[in-house]
């Protein structure tokens, strides 16, 4: 066969089920091969940049290697900010992307490639001849695996209508889970724990199994310890009464008291940075122990007290296993007190959280509990970038870590459009819920709209519409200057919706709101609905609650 042809059933034959891309002369034949010879599942974005981002928001909510297929030069380019975006968030993910022969030295889309993928961060795979496609296209998936970020495969043009004998990719994944049994780290480790009175259980996405979950769960029953999540570490933990919630800026009032007052946190697979510490607010004067996969990431984002490489969930067991070796009695953290003041919290969060705001306009904190209440609890949640995300995290629930998504890892407005896009095609029977704001949405997510229309995506699109870049109209107002040049013109986002295919709805009131999330309980969905909601500019909370000390 071809070599393009070879291409496309070793992805079919490395477990590829969906190609998001955009045609063009360098990986046509490889996507049309694909589609037509294996019977894969064909994507076609309109924009580069969001095939990519495309195959991110698949790879996070299933849990395996997103694919994406690009052509060279201008092609290649526009992928840059999204592979940013991968790399920063650690997605597993390859990209295809064809390359300019090397005889034809003025190609108008000649450019370095390889120089351009490494200022991202992502890594580099070239396909080195037609008779190595197998190891090489092996060798991509691999890495995006270990190394958790895009792999560039790059497959130049001249190599894809060679004659090869297809051989079928081998891919072997080492076994990675493992714990420490005995050492000086574990003995200090379970010192600490003996000695705290006030300690706290924070786990993130390492902890990536309903396994591992229910581990770290029995540990942190054991010790006594309250438990809470990175923002990324979203539906662990959510039927335990002690769950304080996100740790970090979002941090509601009784788990900034808690975690304030901590003298032990023991992080498992999160890494604790300045959104999940606080800035450092909530770690300040505390012991730390952090256990992770990777001895790189320990004391990365944090200092730390103590270090442990293992798999969270075995680790945990093992930290039982010590516990109750040497009789370590519980620290009694978790008693009536802290459930009753929980329990008052959550049944009083939405009076205290939901302000009034100016006529023609809905609170944030409104909206949120209202699209939380009106959408199946069994569902996926993206968010793009943007200060309406602050309310949204602390609301939005999820029934496990996979179900959340968020486009933030290169903190850019307009990655959440398109990475819900492929979040929803993943969620298969779910519907995907998207929060983005006006400026992200116009920046990317009104053309990928004929996407989801001609893919028939069960998704919710919200768009908190305040009119406004929100960050430069914070930073403007915090100085005291005029935020006029950060104000957008107003735009009819629902019928510009309705104009690609969508059903589209416009909120600005409480009595709006209520007819629109009827309408999000009821809607078609195999339909994207986009609901534009007016916020006030000046009434939006800009995610700044920094823990005291």
């Amino acid at each position: 066969m071809k070599v393009y042809e070879a291409i496309a059933r070793g992805l079919s034959d490395l477990g590829c089920t969906e190609l998001f891309g955009v045609l063009g002369d360098g990986c046509v034949y490889v996507i049309d091969s694909f589609r037509r010879d294996c019977n894969g599942r064909y994507v076609p974005a309109v924009h580069e940049g969001s095939a990519v981002l495309m195959a991110q928001g698949w790879a996070r909510v299933a849990g395996k290697v997103g694919v994406a297929a690009v052509t060279h030069g201008p092609g290649l380019t526009n992928t840059i900010t999204a592979l940013v975006e991968g790399a920063k968030a650690g997605t597993s993910m390859v990209l295809l992307v064809g390359d300019t022969p090397v005889t034809d030295r003025e190609h108008a889309q000649n450019v370095d490639q390889r120089a351009l993928v490494a200022a991202t961060g992502a890594g580099f795979e070239p396909l080195r001849s037609p008779e190595t496609v197998a190891e090489d296209l092996a060798r991509a998936f691999y890495r995006a695996h270990v190394e958790h970020r895009p792999i560039v495969f790059n497959m130049p043009v001249e190599f894809q209508w060679k004659e090869v004998e297809y051989q079928k990719p081998y891919l072997r994944l080492p076994e990675t889970r493992s714990a420490i049994a005995s050492s000086t780290d574990m003995d200090d480790a379970i010192g600490i724990i003996a000695s705290s009175r006030l300690p706290v259980v924070i786990a993130g996405r390492g902890v990536d199994s309903p396994e591992a979950e229910a581990a770290v769960l029995r540990f942190a029953q054991r010790i006594e310890a309250p438990v809470a999540t990175s923002v990324r570490g979203k539906g662990l933990f959510n039927d335990d009464p002690f769950h304080l919630g996100l740790s970090g800026t979002v941090s509601h009032d009784v788990a900034t008291d808690v975690i304030g007052r901590a003298d032990c946190l023991i992080v498992f697979g999160a890494s604790l940075n300045k959104y999940t510490s606080a800035e450092r607010g909530l770690t300040r004067n505390k012991r730390i122990i952090q256990i992770n996969p990777l001895a790189s990431e320990l004391g990365r984002c944090t200092p730390v007290t103590v270090g442990l490489v293992g798999d969270p969930g075995l680790t945990a067991d093992a930290m039982v296993k010590w516990l109750d070796e040497a009789e370590i009695p519980g620290s009694g953290a978790r008693n009536d007190d802290l459930l009753q003041q929980l329990n008052t919290y959550h049944q009083n969060a939405q009076k205290k959280l939901v302000r009034s705001t100016p006529a023609g306009t809905v609170d944030l904190y409104e909206l949120a509990f209202a699209v939380d209440q009106a959408l199946p609890k069994d569902r996926v949640f993206v968010t793009g970038s943007g200060r309406f995300m602050f309310a949204f995290w602390s609301v939005i629930s999820v029934p496990n870590p996979r179900s959340y998504v968020d486009g933030n890892g290169f903190s850019s407005i307009g990655i959440g459009e398109a990475t819900a896009m492929g979040a929803a095609v993943a969620a298969a029977d779910r519907p995907t819920l998207l929060v983005t704001g006006d400026g992200g949405f116009m920046l990317s997510g009104l053309s990928e709209l004929a996407t989801a229309v001609a893919e028939e995506l069960d998704l919710v699109v919200v768009v908190a519409n305040d009119g406004s870049y929100g960050a430069e109209h914070i930073a403007l107002t915090m100085h005291d200057m005029d935020p006029e040049i950060s104000l957008l013109p107003s735009r009819d986002f629902a019928r510009i919706a309705e104009a690609f295919g969508c059903k589209g709805l416009t909120v600005t009131s409480s009595a709006e709101l209520q007819a629109a999330m009827a309408a999000v309980a009821a809607h078609d969905r195999k339909r994207p609905l986009v609901i534009d909601v007016k916020i006030d500019p000046a009434s939006v909370y800009g995610g700044t609650a920094i823990a005291r000390p």
